[in-house]
């Protein structure tokens, strides 16, 4: 396979999951990889209207090419980065960095500052799946900023974790009411004093974190007592997944 090297600018948001165009930056990376891809698509469902869902099962370089046919079923389209150049950095991610992280001043003085991924890098900016090819319309779509409905999803009331204090509400009572029962009666003084703290961090997030409005993805959460050597999961402070266990407790998620 022969690989091509191009810089590609992109538009980018005014802020982390905005709809409007930056008029003054825009992003850049620099694509490796093939000039052109061929994707399997497949279906793999049907959706709510009851239209089929069609997602890349395959992807691969044009050239040389794959040495079998598709199976059957499968629907074969190819992509050019003359063409398409966002479409590329979308399907073949093996071609530029991932996510930078970036510290952000927010919060209170007190607290750590959030680290977030680079709200300009390629892979926030956009939503991943506006780069699908749409069989109805027989062309490909045209890209989409990651805005927050991309972190709405999965709410059936349309609550979201990146804007908005009703997701925090809920999840910092979710939090308290876990952590209820976790100061036993005998309990050492030093042990209990801690829970009290992360209790009562808890309880001051709104307004600790006021200034970030409803921008509160930037929020830093508390960590239960002894929890940093033991945790795994999708990290507050930066929504992203860690690896660092060094007990055999059962991984930990934050929901």
């Amino acid at each position: 396979m022969a690989e091509v090297t191009k810089t590609i600018l992109y538009p980018v948001p005014t802020e982390f999951y905005g709809d409007d165009q930056d008029t003054t930056r825009t992003g850049i990376v620099t694509y490796t990889g093939p000039d052109k891809i061929t994707i399997w698509y497949e279906m793999i469902g049907l959706g709510t209207d009851g239209k089929e869902i069609w997602s890349p099962g395959h992807i691969f370089p044009s050239d040389p090419g794959e040495d079998r046919d598709p199976p059957i079923g499968t629907r074969v389209k190819e992509l050019s980065l003359t063409t398409h150049p966002l479409h590329m950095l979308a399907h073949w991610q093996d071609g530029y960095d991932g996510p930078n992280l970036i510290e952000t001043p927010a919060g209170p003085s007190t607290k750590p500052n959030p680290i977030i991924p680079d709200y300009l890098h390629f892979n926030e900016v956009f939503d991943m799946r506006s780069f699908e090819y749409d069989f109805d319309a027989d062309d490909w779509k045209e890209p989409k900023y990651s805005g927050p409905h991309t972190e709405c999803d999965e709410f059936s009331d349309g609550i979201c974790r990146t804007k908005g204090w009703e997701w925090v509400r809920r999840t910092r009572d979710s939090l308290l009411e876990q952590s209820d029962t976790r100061i036993p009666a005998d309990a050492p003084e030093s042990f209990a004093a801690e829970w009290r703290t992360y209790r009562q961090a808890l309880r001051d997030i709104p307004q600790d974190w006021a200034d970030v409005g409803e921008n509160t993805y930037l929020i830093v959460w508390p960590r239960e007592p002894g929890d940093l050597d033991k945790w795994r999961g999708i990290s507050p402070e930066t929504g992203l997944e860690s690896t660092d266990v060094t007990t055999d407790e059962t991984p930990m998620t934050w929901e």
